[in-house]
């Protein structure tokens, strides 16, 4: 570790780490199907976007906190209001 205030710096034992690979979302082939901000589409809990029938699960959604644990839940919150949107299409 490294006190960013007055540079000393010390060793940190630990018996796992989690690596962030990146924090920018591949999604420039979906431009312009449903509102973003700064590259992540712009859609709450229910993974809905500004677009009908348009859903984002997972780090490409806005959100605080992007993890894999989160975007698990994404994916469970997502297929449930997809199931919904495509049970009213019959109606």
């Amino acid at each position: 570790l490294k006190n960013k205030k007055t540079g000393e710096e010390s060793p940190l034992e630990v018996d796992g780490a989690l690596i962030a690979v990146g924090i920018q979302p591949e999604t420039e082939n979906f431009q312009g199907l449903a509102q973003m901000e700064r590259g992540y589409f712009v859609a709450g809990e229910t993974c809905e976007t500004t677009a009908q029938g348009i859903f984002a699960a997972g780090d490409v959604r806005t959100k605080q906190l992007r993890q894999v644990s989160t975007a698990v839940a994404d994916g469970a919150n997502a297929i449930t209001s997809i199931e919904r949107y495509l049970s009213g299409l019959g109606k």
